[in-house]
């Protein structure tokens, strides 16, 4: 049986070396052929003068799990995140994600609120202006709960922005990382005003 592997070429100028410098008299070369799942172990025998192909099983290795082999090949652990710099396209991913949560928590309270609660949510705003806060105070209440919604909103507009490749090079995703930041800001601070 003829078998002709990509590296053919290769292994014919190996077995001639190996005869001519009289290396060894059982040269051994594996090649794989086109099924991966077969190797195609090449004996040279100097006495016969001919070459025997042999098709033998692929044997897969035994299973070693990720750290175990690392161990066995003295690799370092990876540092992970405890030396990189926190970088603003890394924590504006966080907090939109953070925000998120926050507002489906939001969503909940004022949705079970309204179902559950004898006078649905007039009666904890009525309870908050019984407390007699002071006017300064509630503006940075509100403005705190209106966070959220201003940084989530403009943060997944641009979102949208990245994912239709407009945002593309670094200088632009840092630049309108800051500007969502700013605007959520002010947007928060303009609903609490009003």
């Amino acid at each position: 049986m003829i078998c002709k592997p990509m590296n053919f070429i290769k292994i014919e100028s190996l077995f001639r070396i190996a005869l001519r410098k009289s290396i060894s008299h059982h040269y051994e070369p594996i090649c794989s052929t086109k099924a991966p799942f077969i190797l195609l172990k090449a004996i040279h025998t100097s006495q016969v003068g001919c070459r025997d192909y042999v098709y033998k099983p692929y044997q897969a290795p035994p299973f070693e799990d990720h750290d175990h082999k690392n161990m066995r090949l003295n690799r370092p652990m990876s540092p992970h995140l405890t030396i990189y710099a926190p970088t603003l396209p890394a924590m504006t991913s966080i907090a939109q994600r953070a925000t998120g949560s926050i507002l489906t928590f939001y969503a909940i309270v004022l949705s079970g609120g309204a179902l559950f609660l004898s006078n649905g949510i007039d009666s904890i705003v009525s309870m908050i202006q019984s407390l007699n806060l002071n006017s300064f105070f509630i503006l940075i209440l509100k403005i705190i709960l209106g966070l959220p919604f201003g940084y989530h909103y403009f943060c997944g507009i641009r979102f949208c922005l990245f994912n239709i490749g407009k945002i593309m090079d670094k200088a632009s995703l840092y630049q309108t990382g800051y500007q969502a930041i700013i605007a959520g800001g002010i947007l928060a601070v303009l609903v609490a005003w009003c």
